[in-house]
């Protein structure tokens, strides 16, 4: 935290209540159809929200309702576009409005057009139609007029005019309001006051309720009575993209692009693989050839036999000749705690 940038915080957050006030509409009445769930968090950069709404769509894919998933496209070209850009599942047809592109779940470009972390989203969930647009309103019309019965929003919480039945707020399991410093000297958009929306609390990294309890105990005094909260513990497990039948011992060369690469080593170790070495990228990055020279080079330098990088990043680099065995480490995770609303 930088001291020095405290009073532009003060601004800032002057400038988020004013803003707040004035755009935020109400939320939706429970008999109001389909069920709109926004996911987000205080913090700027990641914070485990895409997967847990992977996790969303897949409760309401098992309950046999009809999902969507609408995101800005963060790091892609719709998180600009008015146009809204549509990836439909199998079953469901282009929805009669104007302004739509229809892009193929596997289109060669989709990551540089929804973003990474969209793109993975079609790839996991494929069961699900994905909607991106700068103007999460449009896409969520679009999502309305696709007949869905559950829709999903990414990183929605300060996304003051779009309508929802419910906010979930992901936080930090160990910091979970990381000094409580506001952008530009922190790292929250909100201040905690902002936690009284919330309609359930998830903390990620918290994989036992005594980690739960703790995690809740730090920000007791924000949230409104009954709230429910869970903890999300993430596992991981290596899946090859090539078919080889057994994970090599390694060393294996780590190659990721995200807002925390240290937390992805730490889920490496603790899952028991052996790196070497870890090349990283800015969040978002888009590979290009000269980045797998790169990884090649930094692979034989540290005599690494394989390459494990996240799923998120494959999306982006599958299309390159990556030049040793690639290694996908799979994300799932599992919730604990109160029932979340959906």
């Amino acid at each position: 935290m930088s001291h020095a940038l405290i009073p532009l915080s003060w601004v800032y957050g002057a400038g988020v209540a004013l803003d707040r006030r004035a755009r935020m509409v109400a939320k939706l009445p429970s008999d109001v159809h389909p069920h709109v769930i926004s996911v987000g968090n205080l913090e700027a950069g990641g914070n485990g929200k895409t997967p847990l709404a992977m996790w969303l769509l897949e409760r309401a894919h098992a309950e046999q309702k009809t999902c969507a998933y609408v995101s800005r496209g963060y790091g892609g070209t719709t998180v600009s576009s008015a146009v809204v850009t549509c990836v439909l599942a199998g079953n469901v047809s282009p929805p009669s409005l104007a302004g739509l592109r229809v892009l193929s779940r596997g289109h060669r470009d989709l990551p540089a057009h929804a973003g990474d972390e969209g793109a993975l989203v079609c790839e996991r969930a494929p069961f699900a139609s994905a909607f991106f647009c700068a103007d999460k309103t449009r896409a969520v019309a679009a999502a309305i007029a696709s007949d869905a019965d559950v829709i999903i929003l990414d990183d929605a919480f300060q996304s003051w005019r779009v309508p929802r039945h419910q906010d979930i707020v992901l936080l930090d399991a160990e910091h979970p309001l990381d000094g409580g410093q506001l952008l530009p000297a922190g790292r929250l958009r909100e201040g905690p006051d902002a936690l009284a929306r919330a309609d359930a609390i998830v903390f990620n990294g918290a994989g036992t309720p005594a980690a739960v309890g703790a995690a809740r105990a730090q920000v007791e005094r924000w949230l409104r009575p009954q709230v429910p909260v869970a903890g999300m513990e993430r596992r991981v497990e290596l899946t090859p993209v090539a078919g080889e039948a057994v994970p090599p011992h390694g060393p294996f060369l780590a190659v990721s692009a995200l807002a925390r690469p240290a937390a992805f080593e730490r889920s490496l170790k603790s899952a028991g693989v052996s790196i070497v070495a870890h090349v990283i990228y800015a969040d978002h990055h888009r590979y290009e050839a000269r980045d797998v020279a790169r990884i090649a080079g930094e692979a034989r330098g540290a005599n690494a036999v394989a390459v494990v990088t996240t799923e998120k990043d494959w999306v982006k680099l599958r299309h390159l000749d990556v030049p040793l065995p690639v290694w996908l480490a799979r994300l799932d995770v599992s919730l604990i705690g109160d029932e979340l609303p959906g």
